[in-house]
Parts: structure tokens; C-alpha cells; sequence
């Protein structure tokens, strides 16, 4: 598997899982609002806790790839921007959760519409965080390996 012996970090193996699985459960709690639906909003709050778990990993990989990342301070100063958002979106990620787990058996309207915020504050969290991420590899070219050899 040539792809991935070429990895520098096991970084990028991980960060999709939570991007897709926070924006999944998104759209599945409007869907449960919008229909009424029990099914979609428990669907929802399992997409929560999978992209969670997602998002763990990506953090840990994250921790282990700030190595490879060149000391040039421009640089630095957008990583250390991308962690701290994605340190905080994975923080709401875990507090929605427990949140989720805690009135599990008393979710209301109310507090469905209190659940489908909180998603919405962590999607643009993790849109604005992931951008950072992003500019680093395609603008700094990081984490990449830029031979030229095949």
C-alpha cells in the first residue's frame, strides 16, 4: 500500500471521521425537528458520539503530527490557531454528548432545538478549525511529502 507508507503522520487517516459524523448528526437532528422524527434524533445523537470518538483520535494523531510541522513562525502561528479551535470543538463535541447522555429520556422540543444549536455552533467551529488544517498542508504544504522521485 504505497499511499500509506507515503504518510508522514497518521494524522490524515482520522480527521475525516469527525468532519463527516459532526455534519451527519447535523443534518439528521434538523431532519428529526423539521419531521418530528424519535428515530432520526436518536440516529443523530450516535453520529455525536461516533464522530467524537473520531474526534479524540483525530486529536491524539493531531498531538503527534505538530512535530513534523516546520518551526517558521507564520506557520506556527496558523497551527497553533488550528489546534486551539479543534481543541475547543471537540471540548463542545464532549459537552454535547453528556448533554445528549444526561436527558437522554427527557428530550423535549425544547431541549432538541438547545441540542440542534449546540450542533450548529459545533459544525461552524469545526468548518473554521478545519480550514486552518487545511491552509497548513495546501498552503504551507505540511505534512506532506514533496519528493519528486516515483
Amino acid at each position: 500500500m504505497p499511499g500509506l507508507n507515503a504518510l508522514l503522520n497518521y494524522h490524515p487517516l482520522f480527521v475525516h471521521f469527525p468532519i463527516a459524523l459532526w455534519l451527519a448528526a447535523l443534518l439528521f437532528e434538523g431532519l428529526a425537528l423539521w419531521r418530528a422524527n424519535d428515530e432520526w434524533h436518536r440516529t443523530a445523537v450516535r453520529l455525536l458520539y461516533l464522530g467524537t470518538i473520531g474526534g479524540f483520535a483525530a486529536l491524539s494523531t493531531g498531538f503527534m503530527a505538530q512535530n513534523s510541522v516546520v518551526p517558521e513562525p507564520d506557520v506556527q502561528s496558523i497551527l497553533a490557531l488550528h489546534k486551539l479551535l479543534m481543541l475547543i470543538t471537540t471540548s463542545v463535541a464532549l459537552g454535547l454528548c453528556l448533554y445528549a447522555f444526561a436527558v437522554r429520556d427527557r428530550f423535549d422540543i425544547g431541549k432538541r432545538r438547545l441540542f440542534l444549536v449546540g450542533l450548529v455552533v459545533l459544525a461552524i467551529l469545526m468548518v473554521v478549525g478545519t480550514d486552518k488544517g487545511g491552509f497548513l498542508v495546501y498552503h504551507f504544504g505540511q505534512s506532506v511529502n514533496l519528493t519528486t522521485t516515483h
